[in-house]
């Protein structure tokens, strides 16, 4: 147990060292969300684990049933090595509380959209009369994705490179060394790569794209409306998997997985 505890720490200190951009809760909507047009606006960040264990200490008081709104701790055991720190930290730990919320399914992640939608829309103070909270459609996404570039780039930061000009990574993306790449029979395989320090990221990490969206890919792959589909891949994808296009499926709650919010005005 002492070693599980001497490495939080550390490997929070590597990643809080990006330059910190403050995350407003997510009910403040004039702060967290931007216009994509005359109709949508989408969150700047990824919902967090501080968002969501808010949406779950409503949702207690109110006596709904749990089980099928919390999140799957073990879902951390999905990778290899198995991340046994994050299953008793990730979701309890303060550190982590803007991180992205993983380990829910998508029937959860619209519940939560749900209650963001009526919380909403009894606010005195809100911007607008009447708005629906929601997950996007793959075209939405994409629009967002792309935001001013044309429709051939296939990342959101216009070129077709991971890094920038200082060689630094573009978005939180699975890094593999050519030590461990085996071609056989013209196919490549991974072989030995330990994982142990491809994690998720704070979801103010990277540079934001020019409507001001961070991590619309890499970090967590991102829920659509189409469902057990995600979109724009994570930190356990290759570089060629966190392309604007990129979708996976997944069957089950996913350390990988998570979601943004996307927020329509009716009138």
């Amino acid at each position: 147990m002492k070693k599980l505890l001497f490495l939080i720490p550390l490997f929070i200190l590597v990643c809080n060292s990006y330059a910190q951009e403050k995350v407003y809760p997510i009910t403040q909507t004039n702060k967290r969300f931007v216009k994509v047009d005359e109709k949508l606006y989408v969150d700047k960040f990824e919902v967090t684990v501080n968002d969501y264990v808010t949406f779950l200490d409503e949702a207690k008081k109110k006596g709904r049933d749990m089980s099928i709104l919390m999140y799957d701790s073990n879902c951390w055991r999905d990778n290899v090595p198995i991340k046994i720190a994050e299953i008793y930290y990730y979701f309890n730990y303060s550190s982590y509380k803007n991180y992205p919320i993983v380990g829910i399914s998508h029937f959860a992640a619209q519940e939560f959209c749900k209650w963001l939608t009526e919380k909403s829309n009894a606010d005195p103070k809100r911007k607008f009369n009447k708005v629906v909270f929601r997950l996007p459609t793959e075209q939405e996404f994409v629009k967002v994705a792309r935001s001013k570039f044309d429709t051939i780039m296939i990342y959101p930061w216009g070129n077709a490179s991971l890094y920038n000009s200082k060689r630094e990574k573009n978005c939180n993306f699975l890094e593999i060394d050519q030590n461990n790449i085996d071609l056989k029979e013209n196919r490549f395989e991974i072989k030995d790569y330990n994982d142990f320090l491809s994690m998720t990221e704070p979801v103010y990490s990277y540079q934001p794209n020019p409507y001001g969206v961070f991590n619309i890919v890499g970090n967590v792959s991102e829920m659509i409306q189409e469902d057990h589909y995600a979109m724009g891949g994570d930190y356990l994808s290759t570089g060629y998997n966190v392309r604007i296009k990129s979708k996976k499926y997944f069957s089950t709650p996913s350390s990988c997985v998570g979601f943004r919010v996307y927020m329509e005005i009716l009138n």
